[in-house]
């Protein structure tokens, strides 16, 4: 992963954390945009996004990618209510 991609997901995840959603939204999107296989970015994306359909997918993607994401996967439990 390069320097700038590095940067977007960690002030993504910043904006995230302090609550700017469309901040982090648009720097997630610029990383998943360049390179679809970060796992991390996708991660961050699906905290970002209010749709549970974008909400799964991103996590999905997470799996397709780390399969034993523990994060992903306690996402996914919550979004099939089974968490």
């Amino acid at each position: 992963m390069n320097q700038q991609l590095a940067e977007w997901i960690y002030e993504g995840a910043v904006a995230l954390t302090q609550g700017d959603k469309a901040r982090a939204l648009d720097l997630l999107m610029r990383v998943v945009t360049e390179d679809e296989e970060i796992p991390e970015a996708w991660l961050w994306l699906s905290g970002a996004v209010d749709d549970p359909d974008d909400q799964r997918t991103a996590l999905e993607n997470v799996i397709a990618l780390d399969p034993e994401n523990p994060h992903a996967r306690q996402g996914l439990a919550i979004l099939d209510g089974s968490a």
